[in-house]
């Protein structure tokens, strides 16, 4: 027995209908989801914006001062600049300032996305941190253990570094976003929900929203995770202090004029050393030569830079005029040091009546 052709017909029809409806339906989540990706990626392009801005800013700088020579005021304003910045710039979640358009939204065929919420603030865990320990225990040797410290000898404490007072452990900032992602009202609810609705007169369920993180996954509604990054710059590359530093060879302790705070930096860290372990090459000298020339704790340094083909060749201020100490000291090419002896009833390394 065949089928009317008419009853063909329809067969046709509903089938042709489930399936443009289920076409539609896949079409129509696969266009949203699609949005949803592509919106998504702008939340972390907000956080990590003003990331790469803050490298731009001035972290630190160098002071000409004997003791705290680092000055790190400036990185307290870091964070709340580029916060600013970013937000300005990303309220419409496109960071071209020539596209800004007034509207704190995004909104493509069936999503939309706003609600965007930028923190930025200093982050003390992203962090390197300078080498810390006890004073290095250059003693004298005691049975042949070149460790042990004399008595009374102060090494400090553990927390102590070479650079306290030059670079500190300021760590850097981080940043973190989120907004919310809305299907639209031409976004078609599922088809069930939909007419279960019209069933029992029951309004048709809403789109929920979604919350799209920077980084990570939202727990509760919030988002936790932070993009950071760890800030600091050369505090010595300002012109002012790449000037050179003369030889003041009767003058320990006192900066050259032409960069003090280059000097002070070098000394700090000397200081911060101890200085000189004892005074063994003194008492060396005084028992064989009657006196010691310098002073081991003295600070001394000469840096010559570009400008003097990295040559020290002038003798320094005021020597010329030392009759006394002049044989002995190093005052640039035009002279060396010459030997002065002096009578001792000690032989070589103290042996008596060789």
């Amino acid at each position: 027995m065949r089928a009317a052709p008419h009853a063909s017909r329809g067969q046709a029809l509903v089938e042709l209908s489930l399936g443009l409806l289920t076409f539609t339906v896949v079409a129509v989540y696969g266009i949203h989801f699609a949005e949803v990706g592509y919106l998504s990626l702008k939340v972390p392009e907000a956080a990590v914006s003003p990331l790469w801005d803050s490298t731009a800013l001035r972290v630190h700088r160098m002071e000409p001062r004997k003791e705290q020579i680092g000055d790190f005021r400036s990185f307290e304003n870091i964070a709340p600049e580029v916060q600013a910045h970013a937000r300005a710039r990303y309220g419409d979640f496109d960071g071209r300032s020539s596209t800004l358009n007034g509207r704190p939204e995004l909104t493509q065929v069936f999503t939309r996305m706003n609600g965007l919420k930028l923190d930025c603030t200093r982050d003390d865990q992203v962090a390197f941190d300078v080498p810390r320990s006890r004073r290095p225990a250059l003693m004298m040797p005691q049975d042949g253990d070149f460790g042990v410290p004399q008595p009374g000898q102060d090494l400090g404490e553990e927390t102590d570094s070479p650079l306290d007072g030059i670079y500190e452990n300021v760590g850097g900032i981080s940043c973190s976003a989120q907004a919310d992602l809305q299907g639209l009202p031409s976004l078609p609810v599922l088809v069930l929900d939909k007419a279960r609705a019209l069933i029992h007169g029951e309004a048709p369920a809403q789109h929920e929203t979604m919350k799209a993180c920077a980084t990570g996954q939202a727990v509760g509604g919030v988002c936790s995770g932070r993009y950071g990054i760890l800030l600091g710059d050369f505090g010595f590359a300002d012109a002012d202090l790449g000037d050179h530093c003369p030889l003041q060879a009767e003058r320990p302790n006192e900066p050259c004029r032409e960069n003090p705070t280059f000097y002070y930096a070098a000394m700090k860290v000397f200081s911060n050393n101890g200085r000189a372990a004892g005074r063994a090459a003194s008492d060396f000298a005084e028992a064989f030569a009657g006196y010691s020339p310098i002073d081991e704790n003295g600070f001394f340094m000469s840096y010559r830079g570009e400008e003097d083909d990295y040559i020290e060749n002038d003798t320094p201020r005021g020597e010329e005029l030392d009759e006394v100490d002049r044989p002995r000291n190093t005052g640039g090419p035009d002279h060396k040091p010459t030997a002065v002896r002096r009578a001792s009833n000690l032989c070589f390394l103290g042996m008596r009546e060789c």
